[in-house]
């Protein structure tokens, strides 16, 4: 067992915090090959937060910690509260975004399964990645494939 704790004050893995993103996040730790992961998502006051995407190779689940952000999917858009639950199947139906536009911060816990190979779009900016490895870990002996392309959701 790896014990971890959501409420300790651990250094966050990234800091993306600014004008474009006001996000901040950490990943949990979890055995090598393990499909489930979880990451902690820190949205500062008025952050515009993550591009709007979909995954072909993971479903994700989002729980409000604390906060007011607003989640944005396909059907609009929806301000959630602490306690809130939703769900992002794989695909299309999948496709989600949240920032937080409120004067106080967000904290939201995702949760993820998947694998790899993965493809990541970005409908309304028109791109997609493909990733046969995760990007975040050193290649080791086999680098994978990790590409950009085009792409257009009709």
């Amino acid at each position: 067992m790896n014990r971890q704790n959501l409420f300790a004050d651990a250094p966050w893995d990234s800091e993306e915090r600014g004008p474009e993103t006001g996000l901040v996040h950490r990943i949990f730790w979890r055995p090598d090959d393990a499909r489930m992961g979880a990451t902690l998502w820190d949205l500062s006051p008025g952050a515009s937060g993550m591009r709007m995407h979909m995954h072909y190779g993971a479903e994700e689940m989002f729980f409000v910690i604390s906060g007011r952000p607003v989640f944005r999917t396909m059907d609009g858009e929806e301000e959630l509260a602490p306690g809130d639950f939703v769900f992002c199947p794989e695909g299309r139906a999948g496709l989600h975004a949240y920032s937080n536009p409120q004067s106080e911060p967000a904290r939201v816990l995702g949760m993820s399964a998947g694998g790899f190979p993965d493809v990541v779009a970005y409908p309304e900016h028109a791109y997609a990645w493909v990733a046969t490895r995760d990007p975040d870990l050193p290649a080791g002996d086999d680098p994978g494939i990790i590409q950009r392309f085009d792409f257009r959701m009709e």
